[in-house]
């Protein structure tokens, strides 16, 4: 009798959340605000980077209870920091992450307006950089920052801004044969996207 018991709680709590939960996808540009820092594993050499444009794309799903949403998403994000060389050369470092942020916002104005704030946990898998004698990089693979934002929700459609700072750095190293560099940057993005809710 319990188990039938716990088994029809269950069902009616999956129910109801089924019925406050919209599922979407979304996609948009980043803007690296931090270019991060290279630094030579061989000399004193030490060198800011500048920051560009990269993009994100993935799903989402918004849970709504209370007057409240929590949104969890699972992005794919790309950006790219731009350095300069001692000798006049310059070279670029791709990053590519697997972000998961859970947002916890409110909507205002009949659902139009919304304000959010919440975590994000960043795994980088992949380096990548323009120099050719250099093929991979020894990276941290972990970092967690935190997101606030605010948006627009026109019928299925989220038009979404937010700015996200890491909590700590996250650093590369490229090293072939007998010389190296290595970078260090904090997460300081502006990302603008576009969502639809299905």
């Amino acid at each position: 009798m319990k188990r039938l018991l716990l088994l029809g709680i269950s069902l009616i709590g999956m129910t109801a959340l089924a019925q406050n939960s919209s599922f979407g996808i979304k996609a948009g540009g980043v803007y690296n605000a931090d270019g991060g820092v290279v630094k030579s594993a061989t000399s004193a050499y030490e060198d800011k980077g500048e920051g560009s444009v990269g993009f994100q794309a993935g799903a989402m799903v918004r849970i709504k209870a209370g007057g409240i949403y929590v949104q969890p998403e699972l992005l794919y994000t790309s950006f790219k920091n731009e350095y300069d060389t001692p000798t006049g050369d310059s070279f670029e470092i791709g990053k590519r992450r697997l972000d998961v942020p859970v947002n916890i916002g409110k909507t205002f104005i009949a659902g139009l307006l919304q304000l959010q704030a919440g975590p994000v946990l960043s795994y980088y898998f992949e380096d990548d950089i323009s120099l050719s004698d250099i093929e991979d990089a020894d990276r941290d693979e972990f970092n967690v920052g935190f997101q606030v934002g605010t948006g627009l929700n026109i019928k299925n459609f989220l038009i979404d801004l937010r700015y996200e700072f890491g909590f700590g750095k996250n650093s590369s190293k490229f090293v072939q044969d007998t010389w190296g560099f290595e970078t260090e940057n904090r997460s300081q993005l502006l990302n603008l996207s576009v969502g639809y809710f299905f």
